[in-house]
C-alpha cells in the first residue's frame, strides 16, 4: 500500500556528535533521546545549546482504559510553564471531573529516557510519578490526588507491561521546519493494578485494560498545531487493536509520520491521515482515516476536555474529545473491525 513509512533500525542516539538529526520512523525504543543537545538554526549561525533548550517542549501523556472508565493525564514542560492535569471520566457518562497544577515553577521533570528514569509533578495535595523502565519491561504509575470538596480524590498504582518482544512501539523523529525535529514514543500496552477514585475502586486487568503512552519531545516552530486520535480495544474476532493518527505540522507526511496500527502487539506503519470535523463543534462525530483508504472510522464525542489559554505572545487553544471509534482498518493480517472501541481526539493550535 502507498504512502506507508517503512521501519528502520533506530539509531544509537538522535544527535549525533556533528549535531546532525536521525529522521526516521523505527519500530524499536531509542537508546539516547538527546534532543536536547541539538542547536536551532538562527539565521545562517546556530543557536547556543541553553537558548535551543529552552525552546524544548517535552511531555509525558497517558490515556488509561479501563472497562468501566478512562483516566487520563500529562506532565508537560514547556519551559515558559509547567502543567499537569489528571482526568477522570466513566463510560456511563455519570462522573466526570479534573485536577489540574500549573506554574513556572512546578516542581515537575519529564524524563529524558525510556529505559530507566523517572518523570514526576509534585505540588500541594497533589503528586503523579512514573517510573520508566523498559530494561525491567514496564512503566510503573502512581498517583496520589487529594480530594478538594467538589471533586474525589484519585489514587493509583497501575503496572504499564512493555515487553519489546511482545509489544513493539512506534518511535518516530520527524522534521518540523529547518533543523528542528520533533521526537515520539507511543504504544498501546496492557495494564494491570488499581484505580480509586474517592471509595470507589477500579481494577484493570492486562486482559482488558490499556494504557496509551505519549511520549513526546520536540522543537516546535512557534506556531504549532496537530489533529491526533488514539484507541485501543479489541475487534469484533477478540483480538488487542490500537490506533495512533496524528496530522501536524511534520514536513514530509508521506515519508515520515507517526500513523499506525497494533493487531495482538504487532506494529504496522499506515499512510498519511486525514481527520474531517467542525473545529466549532467538537463534539459532534469525526470521520478519520487515511490517503489510500486503508483506515475508515467515525469518532462519536461521550464529553471533553478543553483549555484556551491566553499570555500575551503565547497562546494554547485546544480541544480533546473523548469517546468511541467504530470502523474499518485494512492491514495485511485483513480487515479489522471495531465498535465502541475508547480512546480520544484532539485538535491544538499553539503560539509558544
Amino acid at each position: 500500500m502507498c504512502g506507508r513509512p517503512t521501519l528502520c533500525e533506530p539509531p544509537p542516539a538522535i544527535v549525533d556528535r556533528r549535531g546532525d538529526i536521525a529522521f526516521g520512523v523505527y519500530g524499536r525504543p531509542l537508546r539516547s533521546v538527546n534532543l536536547d543537545e541539538a542547536r536551532l538554526p538562527l539565521g545562517w549561525l546556530r543557536m547556543g545549546r541553553r537558548a535551543s533548550e529552552l525552546r524544548l517542549k517535552e511531555w509525558q501523556h497517558f490515556v488509561l482504559l479501563l472497562p468501566e472508565a478512562m483516566l487520563t493525564f500529562a506532565i508537560v514542560d514547556s519551559k515558559f510553564l509547567r502543567v499537569s492535569w489528571c482526568h477522570f471520566s466513566d463510560h456511563e457518562g455519570k462522573t466526570h471531573f479534573e485536577h489540574e497544577r500549573k506554574g513556572p515553577a512546578l516542581d515537575l521533570r519529564t524524563a529524558r529516557e525510556l529505559w530507566n528514569d523517572r518523570t514526576h509533578v509534585s505540588a500541594r495535595r497533589y503528586r503523579i510519578e512514573v517510573d520508566n523502565a523498559l530494561d525491567r519491561h514496564e512503566h510503573r504509575i502512581r498517583i496520589l490526588i487529594a480530594g478538594d470538596g467538589t471533586k474525589p480524590s484519585i489514587e493509583a498504582d497501575l503496572r504499564c507491561l512493555h515487553d519489546l518482544e511482545q509489544v513493539s512501539p512506534l518511535v518516530v523523529v520527524l522534521p518540523v521546519g529547518r533543523g528542528r525535529a520533533a521526537y515520539s514514543h507511543k504504544v498501546p500496552l496492557p495494564m494491570e493494578g488499581t484505580v480509586r477514585v474517592g471509595d470507589r475502586v477500579l481494577v484493570a486487568r492486562a486482559a482488558d485494560s490499556y494504557a496509551i503512552l505519549d511520549i513526546h519531545k520536540a522543537h516546535y516552530p512557534r506556531h504549532t498545531w496537530w489533529n491526533w486520535a488514539t484507541f485501543a480495544g479489541r475487534d469484533d474476532a477478540g483480538r488487542s487493536v490500537g490506533l495512533n493518527l496524528t496530522s501536524n505540522v511534520n514536513r514530509d507526511d508521506a515519508r515520515f509520520n507517526e500513523n499506525a496500527v497494533w493487531l495482538d502487539g504487532k506494529l504496522e506503519t499506515l499512510a498519511p491521515a486525514r481527520f474531517e470535523f467542525d473545529p466549532n463543534q467538537p463534539l459532534e462525530p469525526w470521520h478519520l482515516g487515511t490517503k489510500d483508504g486503508a483506515v475508515d472510522l467515525t469518532f462519536e464525542p461521550r464529553g471533553e476536555r478543553s483549555e484556551d489559554l491566553q499570555l500575551g505572545l503565547v497562546r494554547s487553544v485546544f480541544h480533546q474529545p473523548y469517546g468511541v471509534f467504530s470502523g474499518t482498518i485494512r492491514c495485511t493480517r485483513g480487515v479489522l473491525r471495531v465498535k465502541d472501541a475508547w480512546g480520544v481526539c484532539e485538535d491544538h493550535d499553539a503560539v509558544w
